[in-house]
């Protein structure tokens, strides 16, 4: 398969680790973090929710996620330390819908902008505020002016927080919160991972180890949405993005034993999966393992896919990926449905 780009730098702060190292070996480990917070819903009772116990309880919404973020920028940027120092650098803000409309998308922008000037020539920034789908529908573009010179390094920065009240009056109004008597729904999370990607020759020759290779993306359109009645069933947007992917692996006669989702608990999601994976079978193999992070660590937004990058990264390196060749998945409640295809330096 032909090498699009690959991924010389992860990181992570998740509710199980503060940096990718050890969110990848405790996820391994099947650590899970569901516990009664702060919070309470509408009704007065506390939220399950996971959440990262090293931040202030009392600091909610956008100042959270910028303590999200910065650090786990901070991370990934020190694994390439002057490698990049005169080379032009693109990045790419992965948020929810919610909080791209608001001014912590500015704040972060300047912010991360300022701190990724200390590592590159130029820093142009870039936001894509459309949930967990957000990077595998812009990814593509990035990748292309990778390729045409355009930019030379791709910051990935994907960052999500359910810690708010407002957040939670929206789930609940929508009975989509998890509660005892509401199993099949939503439970909080929050989470930041953050990947740098450059050309497999500038990685060589900047010395630069390669983590996970990008090889292709598939997006698509999904009717059914967590407000509406639409068939589940259907599945055609996940269809498609998985076929756009598995055309690759065909063309040289291979396939992939490995899936990464963003799939929570809600039953529209599994019945679209399980549609889509019946009619891509000939582009999967065994043991079709599939990981759903945000299971264990709480609902993962815009940064589901920056996530199961940082995940990839850290199961080559240390030698606990079930396959060599993955696909991650991931669909936002507008109906976007991406796909990635990954494979093992």
């Amino acid at each position: 398969m032909k090498t699009r780009a690959v991924v010389v730098g992860a990181g992570a702060r998740t509710p199980i680790g503060l940096d990718a190292q050890a969110t990848g070996f405790l996820y391994r480990a099947s650590c899970i973090v569901m516990q009664e917070g702060p919070l309470l819903d509408p009704d007065g009772e506390p939220v399950t929710i996971c959440a990262l116990p090293t931040l202030d309880p009392r600091v909610t919404g956008m100042t959270r996620l910028l303590d999200l973020a910065l650090p786990v920028l901070d991370e990934t940027l020190a694994q390439i330390g002057s490698a990049c120092t005169r080379l032009r650098a693109k990045l790419l803000l992965c948020l929810d819908e919610a909080f791209g409309a608001r001014g912590v998308a500015n704040e972060l922008s300047s912010t991360a902008a300022r701190r990724a000037g200390a590592h590159f020539a130029e820093v142009t920034v870039s936001l894509c505020a459309r949930g967990p789908a957000a990077l595998g529908m812009v990814l593509d573009d990035a990748l292309g002016e990778i390729e045409r010179n355009q930019v030379d390094v791709l910051v990935v920065l994907g960052a999500h927080t359910d810690y708010d009240k407002d957040r939670v009056a929206a789930l609940a109004a929508a009975c989509r919160l998890f509660r005892p008597d509401r199993l099949e729904a939503l439970i909080p999370g929050e989470c930041a991972a953050c990947v740098v990607i450059v050309k497999p020759a500038l990685a060589r020759a900047r010395e630069l180890s390669a983590r996970v290779r990008l090889h292709a993306t598939g997006t698509g359109w999904e009717k059914a949405r967590p407000d509406n009645d639409e068939s589940a069933f259907a599945a055609t947007g996940l269809t498609a993005a998985l076929r756009k992917v598995g055309e690759t692996l065909s063309e040289d006669g291979l396939r992939a034993g490995w899936l990464l989702t963003d799939l929570t608990s809600e039953p529209f999601r599994y019945y679209e999966f399980s549609a889509a994976l019946a009619r891509t079978q000939r582009y999967l193999c065994e043991p079709q393992h599939a990981d759903s992070p945000a299971q264990r660590l709480g609902y993962l937004g815009a940064a589901a896919m920056p996530l199961h990058l940082v995940l990839a990264a850290q199961a080559y390196r240390h030698g606990w990926a079930p396959h060599p060749i993955a696909i991650s998945l991931a669909g936002s409640d507008a109906g976007e449905r991406a796909t990635l295809l990954l494979s093992a330096p």
